[in-house]
């Protein structure tokens, strides 16, 4: 009796065994399955990741002014930027062909799309984008976004001349962009970088997400020079015709002359040297430009040091004349501006410039006192 029952005990252990042992291989299998799911969602994943980055800022500020002859003071907070990000690459070659996009819209108040763009480069020497980004005018414009410049403000010429600022003298504030066609390559090919380079575009030079209002297209072409990794000279040059409407309305006492014109002809000439590498940087640029009958030039120099990745300190002189025939339309700024980023993604800019008019201006001399916060993702 007693072996009869150790074998019942020692059959129904097997079969426990067996049991347990199916069991085990049951999770087994579904976990490898689950495994295998999720390695084809994270191949798939490693597929799609380079065709749709997401990255954004928000910029913030406070400016306080205060006249010097009569002590007017004004003072306020606003948010300057706040902006989202959707870019990738559409297609990478073999031999160094790409295509990629950029879709950049700012929230900061009504909502507007400030980039749009496709471009594909067959070869380094020559590419073509189309759709909505920067003209190719200025260094600053183009190479340095607003998380990049060492100063909250963009120099006078650059936000006067080349469609950046409120102030442009054609009456369009469209953040130096526009829409249009563009041709860009490079020549000599050294270290990753191109030293000849080129830019050529045609625009309908009426603003961002704007139809063309006038009779005809914009030209915008540019040439840069890049002897060593971290120095860049470069020349531009821009015509086209601006809405009188448009101009009649942002400078009325400036356009007696211009009542029986629908279209206005324009054109911005200029140049630059930038350097900027681990510890320096410094740039200079001049802009001038035939708007109607009115002749505008402007320069700015500025040069600063950079400690640690952490801490930024500059200077710069910067000079605007609105019209050269006149004597009383010219305006030189004196800036000095600190940056510290405590971490990677935040970033604490201070600016005070010092405002200066001709005697014929008939102004104040104004101080601004400028402050910025950038915070990235």
């Amino acid at each position: 009796m007693k072996k009869i029952l150790l074998s019942l005990l020692f059959i129904i252990g097997i079969g426990a065994a067996s049991a347990q042992t199916t069991d085990q291989q049951a999770e087994i299998d579904a976990l490898n399955e689950r495994i295998a799911k999720l390695e084809k969602r994270s191949q798939v994943w490693d597929k799609l990741k380079p065709v749709f980055k997401l990255s954004g800022y928000i910029q913030a500020g406070y400016d306080y002014l205060w006249n010097e002859d009569d002590g007017t003071k004004t003072s306020t907070f606003h948010l300057r930027r706040a902006r989202m990000t959707m870019q990738g690459d559409i297609y990478k070659g073999e031999k160094g062909a790409k295509a990629n996009y950029r879709l950049q819209v700012d929230f900061c108040r009504t909502p507007v799309i400030v980039d749009l763009w496709l471009k594909y480069q067959p070869v380094n020497q020559f590419g073509v984008q189309v759709g909505q980004f920067k003209v190719p005018v200025s260094i600053e414009n183009t190479d340095y976004n607003a998380t990049k410049l060492e100063f909250i403000n963009y120099a006078q010429a650059v936000q006067r001349l080349a469609h950046l600022g409120s102030g442009d003298m054609t009456g369009i504030s469209s953040t130096g962009r526009d829409i249009g066609l563009q041709f860009a390559g490079g020549f000599v090919k050294k270290d990753g970088y191109s030293i000849i380079n080129y830019e050529l575009g045609v625009f309908n030079g009426a603003g961002i997400c704007v139809k063309d209002n006038n009779k005809s297209k914009d030209i915008a072409g540019r040439l840069t020079i890049q002897p060593v990794k971290h120095l860049k000279i470069a020349g531009y040059y821009m015509q086209g015709e601006a809405n009188a409407t448009t101009l009649k309305e942002k400078y009325p006492a400036m356009v007696n002359g211009l009542n029986n014109l629908n279209y206005v002809a324009y054109n911005r000439y200029g140049g630059g040297v930038d350097y900027n590498n681990k510890y320096l940087f410094a740039r200079a640029e001049f802009i001038g430009g035939q708007t109607g009958e009115f002749t505008s030039a402007g320069v700015y120099a500025q040069v600063g040091y950079k400690l640690r990745d952490k801490f930024t300190v500059g200077v710069r002189y910067d000079y605007f004349d609105e019209d050269l025939n006149s004597n009383a339309l010219d305006q030189t700024n004196y800036s000095i501006a600190v940056s510290y980023r405590p971490w990677k993604h935040i970033r604490l800019q201070a600016e005070y410039t010092l405002q200066t008019y001709s005697k014929l201006a008939d102004k104040a001399h104004g101080n601004c006192l400028y402050f910025m916060a950038t915070a990235l993702f």
